[in-house]
């Protein structure tokens, strides 16, 4: 199954816009050479902010990350390979990112 049939599958399987989003996120992350979500926080975690990463953990929200701290902590080929596979460009998908990150991280 290709990374498009996970995002179609994600889509189909959503039982809200909120859910839907996150769950798109969460393939197209686990699908990227960064190893998912795991990875990406790993990435966070190694480039100083990993007290936002702590504070996602649990019920709540936790802190925002800004599209600025993901651009320090991702490599611009990590950015335009979730651009491509949302299907938008570099700064739309990491506002995409910087909106969900949390929410998913707390959920994981």
């Amino acid at each position: 199954m290709g990374l498009l049939d996970d995002v179609v599958g994600a889509v189909k399987g959503a039982a809200g816009a909120e859910g839907g989003a996150q769950g798109i996120l969460s393939n197209v992350l686990q699908g990227s050479s960064l190893g998912g979500l795991s990875g990406v926080l790993d990435q966070l975690n190694g480039s100083g902010l990993g007290h936002l990463v702590s504070s996602w953990a649990g019920s709540g929200q936790g802190q925002p990350v800004s599209v600025d701290q993901l651009k320090g902590a991702l490599t611009s080929e990590h950015i335009q390979e979730i651009a491509s596979a949302l299907g938008m460009d570099p700064n739309s998908a990491l506002a995409h990112l910087a909106e969900h990150l949390p929410m998913l991280a707390g959920k994981a």
